[in-house]
């Protein structure tokens, strides 16, 4: 059996392009879409997903990234939905940020959370879930906030839990003599990481408790530290609420006033980069190394995907 666009219902080992990559993430996005809908749960797109929706209709063809933002208030009824929710999919979250498979464990940081694939083993293929963080009505207050924000996404990047890395697949007897050093190094890696989280998860979380406001009227905001580049803005961004927009051949959902937050982060959004600027993420060797195991679930969100024709 075949899907939309020659795609076959067969287990994947590799994936060979970045046009394939796109239908396993719009399969993703659709579930995504679809769980939040049957939760009453807002969220909008964000950042090149977002730009894409705008000016490309979908995907913006180099770019294989889907980013997500909801407010803290939807991120609860987030967590809540993926709790009853059994299937291909979990939540990773804050404040540990734990990508398991096969035993191992990998983490990152900078994230609020990450939509993991079970039957997945790079944590590449997934969706980012930022927060919409509202930094209250004094300007000096909420770049202060903005500023110890970034910190701690700075260390949450050093918190990572190391993990014994599996030799490569690679024939390659050099590239697999490389990491030998991390075995020799990994129970004092270990135990540093094994202090150092616990610390960090307390200051995350008393972080966000203490100085994130909860009022989605504040005057500031920013979206997560690491697309905080943007610095504080002024808040408009849910003004006029969420609509659906096109993408590709579903709709997704989206805040109305979708300028407040291109503007700023691409300015002349429109425009097309430049060629030297439009470079694939992921890269050709990125695609490569992951393998996504095609089963019912993620078959049946992809053809629902090309199906559901939009507006």
């Amino acid at each position: 059996m075949t899907l939309h666009g020659g795609y076959k219902m067969a287990k994947i080992k590799k994936v060979g392009s970045m046009n394939e990559y796109h239908q396993y993430l719009r399969g993703m996005l659709y579930f995504f879409d679809d769980l939040c809908r049957k939760n009453n749960i807002k969220y909008t797109i964000l950042d090149g997903t977002l730009l894409g929706a705008v000016r490309n209709g979908g995907f913006i063809p180099w770019d294989g990234d889907v980013d997500v933002a909801v407010t803290w208030k939807q991120f609860k009824k987030l967590k809540s939905a993926f709790k009853k929710y059994n299937g291909r999919f979990y939540l990773n979250y804050a404040p540990s940020h734990f990508y398991k498979r096969k035993g191992f464990k990998r983490a990152f940081g900078s994230i609020c959370a990450k939509v993991i694939d079970k039957k997945s083993d790079n944590q590449l293929f997934g969706i980012d879930v930022f927060t919409i963080d509202f930094l209250g009505d004094d300007l000096s207050y909420a770049e202060d906030t903005l500023k110890q924000y970034r910190m701690l996404a700075c260390r949450a990047k050093a918190s990572i839990s190391f993990h014994l890395p599996s030799f490569s697949e690679s024939k390659s007897l050099l590239r697999n003599l490389r990491i030998i050093p991390f075995f020799v190094f990994y129970p004092v890696l270990k135990l540093i990481s094994m202090i150092y989280i616990p610390i960090w998860n307390r200051q995350y979380l008393k972080f966000v408790k203490e100085r994130l406001k909860y009022d989605e009227n504040s005057r500031y905001y920013t979206i997560q530290p690491y697309l905080g580049r943007i610095g504080v803005l002024e808040n408009d961004i849910l003004s006029n609420g969420y609509m659906d927009i096109k993408f590709d051949n579903m709709t997704v959902m989206a805040v109305k006033n979708y300028d407040s937050y291109l503007v700023p982060t691409y300015h002349d959004y429109m425009k097309l980069p430049p060629e030297e600027k439009r470079i694939p993420f992921p890269s050709e060797k990125e695609l490569m190394e992951i393998h996504i195991e095609m089963d019912e679930e993620l078959s049946r969100y992809i053809k629902e995907a090309h199906e559901n024709r939009c507006l």
